[in-house]
């Protein structure tokens, strides 16, 4: 890092977070990352159509859900210098591209092989837009307005995944399980258009401050040796592991051991993302306000170590106020991992780097969850074990996030 890089991570980001234009790329970025879990989420809310048509076991058909997390894993850490290399506009064309192709392949498998593929590829395009979008915003936004930006940001996952939960099962339903995948591939295509239609490949003013008082871009190699983005990132393999598991399982539960029919089961569990939408823009403007991305993420694992566990034991009177609970709770989380991540990088350029390390751990966790979970969910404790287990992924998530130290502590609280 050189000399003139402190002056330049304050600059950039308050001359590019200012005005209707940031706000804006903000807008359009949330739309098309919704593409990634929108397609990601598709199989939970209709898994017992697909384990009809396929022929699967519950614990086998988490491969649906875990194979997703294959590319992004062995790409988390390429992606990230990918992204460096390529700018914004061939990322997001290589994202969007693969989800596309992936969904189109999935609409048209004939065997689970086909269809295990098709998630793969479709797991290219969340690891780019997973990495890409955070750096972005690192750009355009003012440190002190980061988190809020991140926050409704983070709220991608949950639109994705509500989306799906609600017309999911509608349209396989009304059309069978293929035209889920089609409008996967629909949705895709479109966002991706729009941003390359809207997102300049960086923000005019921060292009630039750069030009003018930028010393040499700081090496990605910098975030490899980063202690606290490591840490980061074993936080969120943990909390993926557990909110991925359940989010895999939850309906299918419902509908198999308290004969919730299919689509009001993935309603109810619908829940969790609608109260998710609102918390991640929530805790990330608390993080800003008290100046501590940390506190905030480690409340909300401390709150998912005690709900988690009781999500299959709560009377059906009490689940719908139980999954909002758990969705506030849970939406914490990732807005301040991400923020505190771009933060402990310590130059915004090197968003890109950090994300990728972050991504890392999350495809971990999302590989994982389902496996551990739908293997649980088949031994002798059978569902109470698998229900269990997601007390202790929670709590060695919040145990990491504590070890990362204090990611956002040189920030001072805002004042109105």
């Amino acid at each position: 890092m050189t000399a003139d890089t402190p002056a330049l991570e304050h600059a950039i980001p308050r001359a590019a977070g200012r005005g209707r234009q940031a706000w804006l790329v903000l807008i359009v970025l949330l739309l098309f990352s919704v593409a990634a879990p929108l397609n990601q989420f598709k199989v939970p809310p209709i898994m017992p159509v697909l384990m009809d048509a396929f022929a699967l076991a519950v614990g086998r058909a988490g491969l649906l859900m875990s194979v997703y997390a294959v590319t992004g894993l062995l790409l988390a850490l390429p992606a990230g210098f990918i992204f460096q290399k390529l700018g914004n506009r061939l990322t997001a064309v290589l994202a969007g591209g693969s989800l596309v192709i992936g969904a189109a392949l999935g609409a048209t498998s004939s065997s689970l092989g086909s269809l295990l593929t098709s998630r793969v590829i479709e797991g290219i395009g969340t690891s780019f837009i997973a990495v890409m979008a955070p750096a972005i915003i690192a750009l355009w936004f003012a440190e002190r307005r980061r988190g809020a930006a991140m926050g409704i940001w983070s709220a991608w996952v949950p639109i994705g995944s509500l989306i799906m939960l609600v017309l999911g099962p509608a349209l396989a339903q009304a059309a069978g399980w293929r035209a889920v995948w089609w409008f996967g591939a629909a949705y895709a295509a479109a966002t991706t258009a729009l941003f390359l239609i809207i997102v300049k490949p960086a923000p005019p003013p921060a292009q630039r401050i750069a030009a003018a008082t930028a010393g040499p871009a700081p090496r990605p190699a910098l975030v490899l040796r980063n202690r606290e983005v490591w840490l980061l990132a074993v936080s969120f393999a943990f909390f993926n592991a557990a909110v991925i598991a359940l989010a895999t399982f939850m309906p299918t539960y419902l509908n198999l051991q308290r004969g919730v029919p299919l689509r009001q089961a993935a309603l109810i569990f619908g829940l969790v993302n609608l109260s998710g939408m609102f918390a991640g823009p929530a805790g990330g403007a608390i993080s800003d306000r008290i100046g501590s991305r940390r506190s905030v993420y480690l409340l909300g694992f401390a709150m998912l170590t005690l709900i988690l566990p009781l999500m299959g034991a709560v009377p059906p009177a009490i689940l719908p106020l139980w999954v909002l609970i758990q969705g506030t709770f849970g939406g914490f989380i990732p807005t301040n991992i991400f923020a505190a991540g771009v933060e402990a990088a310590g130059d915004e350029r090197l968003g890109g780097m950090a994300m990728g390390v972050i991504q890392l751990g999350q495809n971990a966790g999302m590989l994982a969850g389902p496996l551990i979970f739908g293997a649980l969910v088949e031994s002798a404790g059978g569902w109470p074990v698998a229900f269990a287990s997601l007390a202790a992924l929670s709590a060695l998530g919040g145990v990491a996030g504590w070890l990362a130290g204090r990611p956002a502590s040189r920030l001072a609280p805002s004042h109105p």
